[in-house]
């Protein structure tokens, strides 16, 4: 199979060299590597032409987009680009396993349900140090990955298991040619690329996820994203105001999503419809939380199955306004 490399950069000149190098150093070569900067001021674009240049690396192209479009248009654009039959998805400041590609296109060659594979990782900070997180209960990959069960070597993951929360962050994602096809007829740009990517594959139960660390994901200023360890009632009633007001986003992208996926997959039209009203409802407890649109909550299988024990805990502290007297 062809495997294809996609990486978007935007002024990234601290970290991009060692990303690239763990992606020319790779034990299996992609068969293209596309690069496209979204607009650098700080030299990254040039030093990336530079690094292909001076390594003769005749199958990595790099460009530089006229506008600055933003992380998810940058992927869209990157994807479009890509003519692999497996193709990894890259960001500009981690640190790729040597392994890698080999391990995961094996697994995506071996298992053709396989429609996105998503990888475990591991911590670095800005010198490159392994960082320690201590992870919640039932949690796992840095605290992306929600599940009761303990993981297997291959976890398949429906798409009512990953609705309420992505298992891995892009940078970690393989996809198929088949899911990229897809994407690119129905994406809407609202939720993050890689959940959107996820929950398609999730419709035909090839959403994966590899139960081994072949990334290093570094943690600076701007992508902690789903990292934090912060988990008590003090950090939890400070940040909740500012949590309300992006969850209320965040369930409009997925109704919104799921509004397509009704339209592009009849075969499920039925669990998309419910797992639809399930997110109408919980927008609603985060638009006016009160003792009765929680009850309502109740009444959805999904939240039962999804929601931690934590996030029960507090939806009731809210809805009997608990919170503001703590």
């Amino acid at each position: 199979m062809v495997v294809s490399v996609v990486v978007a950069t935007y002024n990234g000149k601290q970290f991009i060299k060692k990303q690239l190098d763990s992606i020319r150093n790779q034990s299996r070569q992609p068969d293209e590597v596309i690069i496209k900067d979204d607009g650098s001021t700080d030299g990254t674009f040039e030093l990336v032409e530079e690094y292909i240049r001076k390594n003769l690396l005749n199958n990595w192209i790099v460009e530089k987009n006229r506008q600055n479009l933003g992380y998810k248009k940058n992927f869209f654009e990157l994807l479009k680009a890509a003519h692999g039959d497996i193709i990894f998805l890259s960001d500009q400041d981690d640190e790729w396993a040597p392994k890698k590609i080999e391990k995961m296109a094996e697994v995506m060659e071996k298992n053709t349900e396989v429609k996105t594979l998503n990888c475990g990782i591991s911590l670095i900070d800005g010198q490159s140090k392994k960082v320690k997180l201590d992870l919640r209960k039932n949690f796992y990959n840095a605290n992306f990955l929600y599940s009761k069960n303990p993981l297997k070597d291959l976890n398949y993951f429906e798409f009512y298991s990953i609705v309420e929360r992505n298992i891995s962050p892009g940078c970690a994602m393989a996809i198929t040619s088949e899911v990229k096809d897809e994407f690119i007829k129905i994406y809407d740009f609202g939720l993050p690329h890689d959940w959107f990517l996820n929950l398609i594959a999730s419709l035909t139960n090839g959403c994966v996820f590899l139960n081994e660390e072949l990334l290093n994901y570094r943690l600076h200023g701007e992508n902690t994203l789903g990292i934090s360890d912060d988990w008590s009632a003090t950090s939890k009633i400070d940040s909740f105001e500012k949590d309300r007001k992006d969850k209320i986003v965040e369930y409009q992208q997925l109704i919104q999503a799921f509004t397509i996926f009704e339209g592009r997959f009849p075969k499920n039209k039925k669990i998309t419809l419910k797992i639809k009203n399930y997110l109408e409802l919980h927008l609603a407890f985060y638009k006016k939380a009160q003792i009765r649109t929680l009850l309502k909550l109740y009444t959805c299988s999904q939240y039962l199955e999804t929601s931690t024990f934590r996030g029960k805990v507090w939806d009731w502290l809210v809805a009997l306004k608990l919170n503001k007297f703590l």
